[in-house]
């Protein structure tokens, strides 16, 4: 009978020893971690298969947090405990140090403007893309995105002063890419394109960096350009006082090509000509109203035609 009971004994101080081991079992570990201001990061226990986790900041209880990561942006010294499936905690162990550095700023803008030569239907001209970094701190990863409206079609891109530049035809977009920026440097893109009708084209271009920006109201810059079509007067007076003698075509010369016919009213062609140069004055025609077809164009492009009518009074 004292043997059963010794044996017994023996048995419960062995279950006793082995579930203290267990609660004083404890993963050494320790590192610091630097973070910039506004930035968050993941910190995560050295010791895994824990049944939960006890958090804590500057020796402080972390109410909540029993999971084996903490998201945190808040400097500090933080410092994690295990519960074991026993229900046991271990030493507290695990440490890591949190630093946050002041934000790096990068305020970067953008410049979009267009050439200021009059551009008329079907013809080429450029656009200038600048961008400048005014903040304190150098801006990196740089993306500039220019969206082309559909009454412009890309001619070509330039090689830009810094960073790689391509086309998107699906999307119709200039992706232009700037890996760093130093604080007071620009960088700039020339972007060659082609109108394709008359109209006012609104195009517009945008700038992002990875550092924080403080002034986001110049990261999108708009350029407004119209697009100037023939303009044909609708009277002319050719009497030889020097004013308004001719039928004066305003931009026929942005065309390498020209056809124009005048016709009465009765339907006969009066006059027509090939290669205009704005010196026709109704020789020999009586005052009147006549109908007028011009039709312009550059290279083998579609003809533009422009249809109307012009009287003459002298």
């Amino acid at each position: 009978m004292r043997l059963r009971i010794s044996s017994f004994l023996s048995l419960a101080l062995m279950l006793f020893f082995i579930q203290t081991a267990m609660c004083h079992i404890a993963s050494d570990g320790q590192q610091t971690i630097t973070i910039r201001q506004g930035s968050s990061v993941v910190l995560r226990a050295n010791s895994a298969g824990a049944a939960s986790y006890i958090w804590y900041k500057d020796d402080v209880l972390i109410n909540g947090q029993n999971k084996a990561t903490l998201i945190t942006a808040t400097a500090g010294v933080y410092k994690v405990a295990t519960v074991n499936k026993f229900g046991c905690t271990s030493e507290i162990s695990d440490e890591i140090k949190v630093l946050v550095l002041p934000q790096l700023i990068a305020d970067v803008a953008i410049t979009k403007r267009s050439e200021s030569k009059i551009v008329v239907g079907d013809q080429v001209f450029e656009y200038y893309l600048n961008v400048r970094n005014n903040g304190t701190d150098d801006a990196t990863q740089l993306t500039i995105k220019d969206a082309l409206p559909d009454n412009l079609s890309l001619e070509s891109l330039a090689q830009p002063t810094d960073g790689a530049a391509s086309y998107d035809q699906l999307s119709r977009t200039i992706n232009w890419s700037i890996p760093l920026l130093p604080n007071g440097k620009f960088a700039e893109l020339v972007i060659k394109v082609k109108s394709k009708q008359s109209g006012m084209v609104t195009n517009t271009a945008t700038v992002t960096a990875t550092e924080f920006d403080p002034n986001l109201a110049n990261n999108t810059s708009t350029d407004k350009k119209e697009i100037s079509g023939l303009r044909i007067p609708n009277v002319f007076t050719p009497n030889g006082d020097g004013k308004n003698d001719t039928f004066y075509i305003e931009h026929l010369e942005s065309f390498e090509s020209n056809e124009v016919t005048i016709i009465n009213r009765w339907g006969s062609t009066v006059y027509q000509s090939n290669y205009y140069k704005n010196d026709w004055t109704a020789p020999g025609l009586a005052d009147g109203t006549y109908f007028y077809v011009v039709k312009v164009r550059n290279g083998t492009t579609d003809w533009q035609d422009y249809k109307g009518y012009v009287t003459v009074i002298r």
